[in-house]
């Protein structure tokens, strides 16, 4: 007579489940993981993105200040300077203005006849922004005052940008270096 029992194949009821609550518990980790993953590198790319566009503003910007000539309009927004006509310049004028409600800083440049050659938006996300002008003695330059056209030697940009990335935010803030204008004889 045969003692030993049949021996059945599968899983119990218990097994499965234990197997299905580490199987969860595993899926649960690999998923959350990889959504910090992504997060995290979307707030790479906006702080990435925003590097690039403050470093192209600043390199239009210390170029066009190093070569004006004069300063046709200076307020706390907006700056206009006259630039050469050379190789590089047409001999007409170069606009920087922040647009407050657009959140928007933009470069516009026009011929001699004040045709627009270039418009272009070098910012965008700008939360706060300023321009600070500057004597040749380096002392701050007052935006009310009418002497401003005047003495403006150097020009600084201060701003701060913001991108919403999931629930939070990325910001990044441009503190230029003061930019001299070379070409830009002026009285104190």
């Amino acid at each position: 007579m045969n003692l030993v029992a049949p021996c059945r194949r599968g899983f119990t009821l218990v097994e499965l489940i234990v197997s299905t609550g580490v199987f969860g518990i595993v899926m649960a980790s690999i998923v959350s993981t990889f959504i910090v993953f992504a997060t995290s590198s979307t707030g790479v790319a906006a702080y990435t993105q925003m590097s690039r566009e403050s470093r192209k503003a600043l390199e239009y910007f210390s170029r066009d200040i190093r070569s004006a000539s004069d300063v046709t309009t200076a307020s706390q927004h907006h700056l206009i300077v006259k630039v050469p006509e050379d190789s590089f310049y047409n001999g007409g004028t170069v606009q920087y203005a922040f647009d407050e409600d657009m959140g928007i800083f933009s470069r516009i440049v026009r011929d001699k006849l004040g045709v627009v050659s270039s418009n272009e938006i070098l910012l965008d996300g700008v939360e706060q922004f300023t321009f600070g002008f500057f004597d040749p003695l380096g002392e701050s330059l007052e935006h009310s005052k009418e002497s401003l056209l005047l003495s403006v030697k150097s020009v600084q940009i201060d701003a701060e940008m913001i991108r919403l990335v999931s629930q939070a935010q990325a910001t990044d803030y441009i503190i230029s270096a003061r930019v001299m204008m070379r070409n830009r004889p002026v009285t104190k």
